[in-house]
């Protein structure tokens, strides 16, 4: 066993034993630590009995040693103090504490007596603080605040200056500051700077003006920065920095630099469903919309034109200073082929196409490189228009221009005999109304027939009603005995047979 010797005011020196120090008990955590040092706290205890013993021993002996006072521990309600301390936790409030001696991992503290346990790692903000950071807080009153708390043992509770000492060292720094530190850790949506006694923590949209994805695109590990604090939160106990307002702002000159029409070369930085993101100088990066891509051609998505990285030719569209929105074109740098398009194809004329998107409205069918049409399903043969794909990508089809519109940019298709009748086949759709009245006799169908008094309802109450009637017999024919003679007058007949 160890010995230690603990000293009193106006007392000699009393021993006191403490269980051997492991090679693993240096790394233990604040729990365990804290557990070990609240233990030491009823060594005098153990030590007393250990010298009534020795004493008893040195009697036998006949060796004479001088006598030593025992140390009684202060009496205390732990039930009670626990209570206090779980309530200034929940509360977030801090407690007076007193320090009271040096332990392994630490340092011993009371409150009303209750030893509590301050882990070195929450004595300053300092990474490793010395061991003249520790004993200056023997004999001290200080606040704390109480980090972790037992159920099952109510003697080992956890305290902390942490938080105490970091809101005071945040009074010394203001918003707009310009501050010096160094990159110690990255996290998706930025990067933890430390400022020295305190951290700071810069957003990702902070960094630069640039569009980056990742902090670690411009910053590295260890890197030391200029930033500006950009708010400061006592109660979450942070600080935002930023260091793009560093940087000179491209967008104060953008609009005399580039105006509307201006034609520039950019590299694509993102792709997106709706369009694309350009980059035309540094910090500054436009949007071509995916309505800008194409005059004719229906595009699905983006990346069936441009992929990241990729340097192409826009224009300018537009250019908000205020919004940081610039517009750019890529369709603009193109021949229009709807001004053209009424020379390559008229109404009604056969043309070969094929088949890019199948959908439940129609078929997007490319006819040139430059165009591409729409046939709905209405324009369909019947016996395809209700098949879920009565054509496949890739498939080579021969179309007839329906409607041509240059001024709405639209150009219809449809199939040959799309509009014929005839049964449809099963699942088909019904042949049109015309049709139906041509195969019921001329324009006017049923509806040029004579109607029956009484209409269709009452119509279809006869039949319900004679379906409901008892079926009689049907009379049988009753045969006929008149002949020919009598069918003739009397003077008919005496002519006929000379008797005249």
């Amino acid at each position: 066993m160890n010995e230690t010797v603990l000293e009193t005011e106006g007392t000699t020196p009393v021993q006191s034993t403490e269980s051997p120090v492991s090679a693993e008990a240096v790394a233990t955590p604040d729990a365990t630590v804290a557990e070990q040092a609240v233990t030491e706290q009823t060594a005098p205890e153990a030590s007393a009995s250990t010298e009534e013993v020795g004493e008893t021993s040195s009697e036998v002996s006949g060796e004479e040693k001088p006598k030593k006072e025992r140390v009684e521990r202060p009496s205390y309600d732990a039930e009670a103090l626990y209570a206090e301390l779980a309530a200034a936790k929940k509360a977030g409030t801090t407690v007076e504490v007193s320090g009271s001696r040096r332990v392994r991992g630490g340092i011993l503290v009371t409150y009303k007596n209750m030893p509590l346990f301050l882990p070195t790692s929450h004595l300053s903000l300092k990474v490793n603080p010395s061991e003249t950071d520790h004993l200056a807080l023997i004999r001290e009153t200080f606040p704390v605040h109480v980090h972790e708390l037992n159920e099952k043992d109510k003697s080992r509770v956890i305290v902390t200056r942490r938080r105490l000492l970091r809101a005071d060292e945040m009074k010394n720094y203001q918003v707009g500051q310009k501050v010096e530190g160094k990159v110690v850790s990255f996290t998706e949506f930025g990067a933890f700077v430390n400022l020295g006694p305190v951290d700071g923590m810069i957003h990702v949209s902070a960094i630069s003006n640039r569009r980056i994805a990742k902090p670690q695109d411009i910053l590295k590990k260890g890197d030391t920065i200029t930033a500006i604090i950009k708010e400061i939160d006592p109660a979450k106990e942070r600080i935002s920095l930023s260091m793009k307002e560093l940087e000179s702002d491209p967008w104060e000159t953008l609009e005399s630099e580039l105006p509307p029409g201006t034609h520039i070369r950019g590299t694509v930085r993102g792709v997106t469903d709706f369009g694309v993101y350009v980059e035309v100088k540094s910090g500054v990066e436009g949007m071509v919309h995916i309505s800008e891509m194409s005059w004719a051609k229906r595009l699905k998505h983006p990346s069936e034109l441009f992929q990241k990285g990729q340097e192409i030719e826009v224009v300018v569209l537009s250019v908000a200073t205020a919004k940081r929105k610039l517009q750019l074109g890529y369709k603009q740098l193109q021949a229009n082929p709807w001004d053209t398009i009424a020379s390559q194809f008229t109404i009604g004329q056969q043309a070969q196409g094929t088949v890019k998107e199948v959908s439940q409205s129609g078929i997007i069918i490319t006819l040139t490189e430059e165009i591409d049409g729409f046939m709905p399903r209405g324009k369909m043969v019947p016996n395809l228009r209700n098949q879920k794909e009565p054509f496949k990508a890739g498939d080579q089809i021969s179309v007839i221009i329906m409607d041509l519109s240059s001024e709405n940019r639209s150009l219809i298709l449809g199939m040959e005999g799309f509009d014929q009748g005839g049964a449809p086949e099963e699942g088909g759709e019904r042949p049109a109304r015309t049709d139906r009245k041509r195969r019921e006799g001329g324009e006017g169908g049923r509806d040029n027939r004579p109607r029956r008094e009484g209409g269709n309802n009452d119509r279809r109450g006869e039949r319900r009603d004679n379906n409901s009637r008892e079926r009689l017999p049907a009379p049988q024919a009753v045969q006929s005995e008149m002949s020919l003679l009598d069918l003739l007058s009397e003077d008919e007949r005496k002519r006929l047979t000379g008797n005249e």
